[in-house]
Formats: structure tokens, C-alpha cells, sequence
């Protein structure tokens, strides 16, 4: 397999236990609302927008701190409303600050899960997103799966994350702007992410086979919709 970096590597598995403990939640917290303040996390929430994902209840898989949910609740409309959810506890309880510090508590609410085993009833969003963890996902097959199970028909998605054959230009000034002690993590997650045929590999396998996945400079773009029934 081929980049403009040259041969892409071996994907290196990295884990699927999230981001565990305060000091890690407190750092990635941090990168995360540097990334926000830049300016640079405005293009997530574009995908989810063009995913037509703007209106109702929607689902946020590995939210993380919150930033990229709170900035869709920002930007959609004033009725929707966001459940993230996240196997960290402690990247939760930074969620829920930050939903307080947006006077967004009201409008969001956090819960612990698993994508491999999501806690909701079938067809219980409008909608569904995730950013950067589907490289942590044991089984993303399932995951996706579980995703698809938890959308009403109709239902729309946006997965974004990383890709590994990203060009070195790009992978310079990603790691760059990250705090020198996270570049390490970056590293191993970027080693870990999937190219777009492997993703497509993976969709073959699911409900969601359909999705369209587009490269874009800073990783992989995965979205579609749920079939209605």
C-alpha cells in the first residue's frame, strides 16, 4: 500500500480502554480546547453538519471532554439535544463542566458505554457522531453495527478520526500544536488508524455498508444514513 508518504506501515493495534484517569482526562481536556480556540475543531463540526446531522436528538460515541458535541449544539438547531457517551469516567466528568461552563447542561446529558455495547433501547436517536476513537474500538464492525442499531431509520452519521497514511507535512503540523507530553499518544494513535480501504473492509460487514468514505487532509470522513424502514 502507497501514500505520498511511501509505503504505508502495518496498522499497530493501540487500545480500546480509552483515555483512563484525572491527569490524562485534564491533558487531553486541554488539547482539546486548544484545538477549539484555534480554530481547528470547526472543521469536525462541519462534517457533522454536512452529514445533515442539524436537528434533534443525537448520540456522541467516545465524546471525550465534550468539545466537538457542545460546539454541534452551538451551531444546530436551538431543539436539539446531545447524549455522549464515553467508557472513561473521568473524561465525562470533564464533559459535563464543560456543558455547564457552554450553558449547555440542559441540553446534553453523559453517560458511561461502550460502542461495542451501546446503553439505549433500538432507534433511539436522530442522529449519531464520533471523532478520533474509532481507531480505539476493539471490534469496529460491531461498533458501527451498534451505531446503526441505536439510529431510528432515517437516521444519519458522521465518523471522523485520523488516517495512517496521512501525508508528513500534515503529520508534522498536527503533532506540532499538540503539548509535547501528548505527542507520544498521537504518535501510537496515528500508527493505529485505519486507511480508507480498510474502513471500507470494514463497513462491507455491517448495516452501514453504504456509507461514503472520504479522505480528507487530517484524516478519514465515514457518513451515510440509516435505510429507512
Amino acid at each position: 500500500m502507497a501514500s505520498v508518504r511511501g509505503t504505508v506501515p502495518a496498522r499497530v493495534h493501540e487500545t480500546e480502554e480509552g483515555l483512563q484517569g484525572d491527569a490524562i482526562a485534564q491533558k487531553y481536556d486541554e488539547m482539546q480546547r486548544h484545538i477549539r480556540d484555534m480554530g481547528w475543531l470547526q472543521e469536525k463540526v462541519d462534517d457533522v453538519l454536512r452529514a445533515g446531522i442539524t436537528q434533534g436528538r443525537a448520540v456522541e460515541v467516545g465524546c471525550g471532554p465534550g468539545y466537538l458535541g457542545l460546539e454541534w449544539l452551538k451551531q444546530s438547531g436551538n431543539e436539539t439535544l446531545l447524549v455522549g457517551v464515553d467508557i472513561s469516567e473521568a473524561m465525562l466528568d470533564r464533559a459535563r463542566e464543560n456543558a455547564r461552563a457552554y450553558g449547555m447542561a440542559e441540553r446534553s446529558v453523559y453517560e458511561p458505554g461502550d460502542v461495542l455495547e451501546l446503553p439505549f433501547p433500538d432507534a433511539s436517536f436522530d442522529h449519531a457522531f464520533s471523532t478520533s476513537s474509532l481507531h480505539e474500538w476493539k471490534d469496529p464492525a460491531q461498533g458501527i453495527s451498534e451505531i446503526h442499531r441505536v439510529l431510528k431509520p432515517g437516521g444519519r452519521f458522521c465518523i471522523t478520526d485520523l488516517r495512517r497514511d496521512v501525508d508528513r507535512v500534515t503529520f508534522q503540523f498536527m503533532k506540532a500544536n499538540i503539548a509535547p507530553d501528548m505527542r507520544p499518544g498521537f504518535r501510537t494513535s496515528t500508527k493505529s488508524a485505519y486507511v480508507s480501504s480498510e474502513v471500507r473492509a470494514i463497513l462491507a460487514g455491517t448495516p452501514l455498508s453504504g456509507a461514503v468514505v472520504a479522505e480528507v487532509q487530517m484524516g478519514l470522513v465515514i457518513s451515510g444514513r440509516r435505510e429507512a424502514s
